[in-house]
């Protein structure tokens, strides 16, 4: 245990260091591009083939541009294959050091309730998996980030929301867990189902949580000012059977300078949350299509079909990990000290390739997801009637993204379409729309 302790410091240490040394020095000025207001004629002009209008969209990037927003992304999917890097090592580090079995042991020597050992086990493990990923974390959400000059927030302040995110989730996950092994113990046949199930009611209660009482924590919400936009806003939403009273635009500009909205909660706790950044440097008719995009998400029902997909991806990872551990213990339990899938000194080892699960599972998640977009992009465009609003925002931020990535790499690490594409379906329904008589 004096061993995973002292690598643990370590990697806490050089993480703290680099984020810190980071935060220290000034920020790099952002040479945003925006895609900068156009002539009415060059958007009359745009041919009605949607290939031809969507070069000429991705023609407008400057190739400085695309180059930022090309390497910007090649280390967020660097930071995902370190992230499932480190998890494979931090089940070594836990196990082969001794720390799986000394968490149970010192579980044990404080209570004599299961239910309770197994929540310290939990608690312990997700402490040191955080701990042991800081450096990554620090990277991916901190100094990426603050190089790009897309945020201005203090490392101090980014810890301290890394630390409440963790804090946050931390007791969903040990009441899962808990159950979890309760259910191992008494239905060793089918335990995997019930857990899934388990998941599913946890997911359901922090999404319905979410807007009231999760989201404030991290960014102050409030209604959108009285005003045109407002009023427009709450008119689509009508419009398209969504019982909205309000628009909540939440402080986002703290965290970076991306712009970016999105639909919370579900039934009637349910929000509609455009970013501040959004409104402050966003024609209208773009925030009109982003909006209805939002609507779109909350009219087709796409938060508790997610829910009901993640459910089944996640049914699948319990399959797995319950498998894979077992041989693990198979091989190594002697060594470790752990006896079998019920013995929660195997718990790093099981939380752990329960996370590498969702590293495997990308391809099919992210296909999920970036159907769900699609299905919200065409929403969007019909209900605003803004096929270009749409292919403007997707040329803004472009020093933060790919605009046109491998089908590859789209497939595994893209959860929203590429650029490219969700632009092509903007100009395939302008060119469609031109062909019956509408207006460019």
């Amino acid at each position: 245990m004096k061993t995973v302790l002292l690598i643990v410091a370590a990697v806490v240490v050089g993480a703290l260091t680099w984020g810190f040394t980071t935060g220290a020095q000034p920020v790099p000025t952002r040479v945003a591009w925006r895609g900068p207001d156009v002539d009415p004629s060059w958007a009359a002009s745009l041919p009605s083939d949607p290939a031809a209008a969507t070069a000429a969209y991705l023609a407008r990037v400057p190739a400085e541009v695309r180059a930022r927003g090309d390497a910007f992304s090649t280390t967020s999917r660097i930071t995902m294959v370190a992230n499932a890097a480190v998890l494979i090592g931090s089940i070594a580090i836990l196990m082969f050091s001794g720390a799986g079995r000394g968490m149970r042991d010192l579980a044990r020597r404080i209570t004599s309730r299961a239910a309770l050992q197994d929540a310290i086990v939990v608690l312990l493990t997700l402490a040191l998996f955080f701990l042991l990923s800081l450096p990554v974390e620090t990277f991916a959400g901190f100094v990426r980030m603050r190089h790009a000059g897309l945020t201005h927030i203090p490392y101090a302040r980014w810890l301290g929301e890394a630390v409440l995110r963790w804090a946050v989730t931390a007791p969903f996950i040990a009441v899962g867990v808990v159950a979890f092994y309760a259910l191992i113990r008494r239905r060793p046949q089918s335990w995997a189902m019930w857990a899934t199930a388990v998941y599913a009611l946890l997911s359901c209660v922090f999404i319905l949580l979410t807007p009231q009482y999760i989201a404030p924590l991290f960014n102050h919400i409030a209604p959108m000012a009285d005003g045109p936009q407002k009023r427009e806003i709450l008119s689509l939403a009508r419009a398209n059977g969504v019982p909205a009273n309000d628009v909540f635009v939440q402080n986002a500009s703290r965290q970076s300078e991306l712009l970016n909205a999105h639909v919370s909660g579900f039934a009637g706790a349910a929000q509609i949350v455009l970013d501040d950044n959004t409104i402050a440097t966003t024609p209208a008719a773009e925030v009109r299509l982003v909006m209805a995009h939002e609507i779109g998400h909350y009219v087709l029902a796409h938060v508790m079909k997610g829910i009901v997909f993640d459910t089944l991806i996640m049914g699948l990872g319990f399959v797995f990990a319950g498998w894979v551990t077992t041989r693990l213990i198979a091989r190594f339990g002697d060594r470790w000290q752990v006896a079998d899938l019920r013995d929660d000194g195997a718990f790093p080892v099981f939380w752990g390739l329960l996370m590498f699960w969702g590293f495997l599972a990308l391809p099919v998640s992210n296909s999920m997801s970036r159907q769900q977009e699609a299905e919200a992009d065409m929403f969007g465009i019909n209900a605003s009637q803004q096929p270009l609003g749409l292919a403007e925002f997707m040329i803004r931020d472009a020093d933060a993204r790919q605009l046109d990535p491998s089908p590859v790499v789209e497939t595994w690490f893209f959860n929203h379409p590429s650029s490219r594409n969700r632009i092509f379906a903007a100009m395939r329904w302008r060119g469609e729309h031109l062909e019956r008589g509408g207006e460019p």
